[in-house]
């Protein structure tokens, strides 16, 4: 019950309570509400003025600009053409010093190019030489040493090796009479040991006694004269060897006197010829050398210009990039010039257009 009494005894206190007295400054808040109007109403009238002027200012500051512009114009187009002089003075000497970087470069291509091909290719052993037999012996033989001191040469191994003779034998009636006889030929190694070993029955072609008349009847006034010769040209593909280790150095051939005989043929003159035959594919790459040569060069000319564009373009291009980083940190500094008056003309307009208002709402709040 006491707390109900105390509630009702504060609501009748509160109902009966005096209200608070106005504020003292009440006046001078009217004041400045009416002076805030009356400068609003202003600033609204007053406003095409302003806007107009604006412009005018805007309208002057293009026509100074121009006049700057039209003033720099004739600095600017000389420098327009120093830049275009220099550059193209820049052109030259450029185009000169990658001429010559590219020139050498074509030239070590092709000296590494024309290497590697001579280094890859193997050429056939082509040779021809007098063999001269030793008839002091049984059975007369003849050496040809691949050591020579005038020209020595080897060959290369995997070549196929034709060894041939050609004897030049005159019809002697000793020839005609022996008849048959024996050619034997070996290759030899360094140790002197026998790679291969070849031997086949050899004689002169045959002619009857009416064909030799015959012949020296109508060749007799060129036989007199010395211009023909009572001689025979025999050829004997002897030996065909395939060459692997060990190497052959040297190549004997052997006279021998057909069984039961002793009497041995009449020479004018012998020859050896060795001819060596590579695989197909170093045969191939033999005939198609110089194709090769061009096709590595170009590969290792365009693999070096790479090589110079990737890891040593300044070399390749001084003028340019000398050119270029000057270039850059001029258009930087342009950049950053222009960046910076453009934020100051930004800042000005800024402070040219801002307002000198003040709001109702900010004037209440201040004296509130």
């Amino acid at each position: 019950m006491r707390i109900l009494q105390n509630k009702t005894m504060k609501e009748q206190d509160n109902q009966l309570k005096i209200p608070e007295p106005l504020r003292a400054d009440w006046f001078m808040v009217l004041v400045t509400i009416q002076a805030d109007l009356i400068y609003n109403a202003l600033v609204v009238l007053s406003s095409p003025f302003f806007l107009l002027y604006r412009s005018y200012r805007r309208a002057v500051v293009t026509v100074s600009a121009a006049e700057k512009a039209v003033k720099r114009a004739p600095a600017r187009i000389a420098g327009g053409a120093g830049r275009v002089v220099r550059r193209t003075w820049f052109g030259i000497l450029g185009a000169c010093h990658v001429s010559m970087v590219m020139v050498l470069a074509l030239i070590l291509a092709v000296v590494i190019g024309v290497g590697i091909v001579s280094l890859y290719v193997e050429k056939p052993v082509v040779v021809r030489d007098r063999l001269f037999f030793d008839y002091t012996e049984e059975n007369p033989s003849a050496v040809f040493s691949f050591d020579k001191k005038k020209r020595s040469f080897s060959v290369p191994v995997g070549h196929s090796v034709h060894v041939s003779l050609v004897l030049w034998m005159p019809e002697s009636e000793i020839n005609r009479r022996i008849g048959v006889f024996q050619l034997k030929v070996e290759l030899l190694s360094l140790k002197g040991e026998t790679i291969a070993r070849s031997s086949q029955p050899c004689m002169l072609r045959f002619r009857s006694k009416p064909i030799r008349l015959a012949r020296t009847f109508v060749m007799s006034v060129p036989l007199i004269a010395g211009i023909a010769n009572e001689a025979q040209t025999m050829r004997i593909d002897a030996l065909k060897h395939q060459e692997k280790m060990p190497r052959t150095k040297a190549v004997r051939a052997t006279l021998i006197p057909r069984a039961q005989t002793r009497t041995l043929p009449q020479l004018y003159e012998a020859e050896i010829v060795i001819n060596s035959k590579p695989p197909w594919i170093k045969r191939m790459a033999y005939n198609w050398k110089w194709t090769l040569c061009v096709w590595t060069s170009m590969y290792l000319y365009v693999a070096i210009l790479t090589a110079l564009l990737w890891c040593f373009r300044p070399v390749l291009f001084p003028y340019t990039s000398s050119r270029t980083i000057s270039e850059s940190e001029n258009l930087e500094i342009e950049v950053v010039e222009e960046e910076q008056e453009q934020v100051m003309e930004r800042r000005r307009r800024e402070r040219r257009n801002q307002p000198r208002r003040r709001n109702f709402a900010t004037t209440q709040k201040s004296y509130t």
